[in-house]
């Protein structure tokens, strides 16, 4: 199942997968300084990202405890894959060439892109 996540769902799913199971106080506590969320915002987030199957929980004792039904690496693969269809219509050589022109690329990022590049030349043959 594809997973789509809105900036704030990312933000719960981050504070879940550095640590899990969570509840919802936990949840609150670690996000109101930052976003300035309520609780029932929190609440809110926390069944849509249940019910779109990211997040899953358990009863335990006095609350349930959440915890993150897919891995961090497939939300952002999918993220990732649909930023290339939506905005560079699967051209990653377009999204590539976009971030180059429009805030310059380091020499560290090159070195970093052509391991990234080997690598991927190695493990297809």
């Amino acid at each position: 199942m594809k997973i789509s996540l809105s900036a704030g769902e990312w933000r719960i799913m981050e504070r879940l997968w550095e640590k899990y199971p969570r509840t919802l106080t936990e949840l609150v506590r670690e996000l109101s300084p930052d976003t300035g969320w309520s609780k029932s915002t929190v609440v809110t987030m926390v069944n849509r990202l249940e019910a779109k199957g990211a997040v899953t929980y358990t009863e335990g004792g006095r609350a349930r405890l959440y915890a993150p039904a897919v891995p961090r690496e497939q939300a952002a693969l999918e993220e990732t894959e649909s930023l290339l269809r939506r905005i560079y219509r699967g051209s990653v050589g377009m999204m590539v060439n976009t971030l180059a022109d429009g805030r310059g690329l380091t020499d560290e990022d090159i070195e970093e892109l052509s391991a990234v590049l080997e690598k991927a030349r190695r493990e297809r043959k």
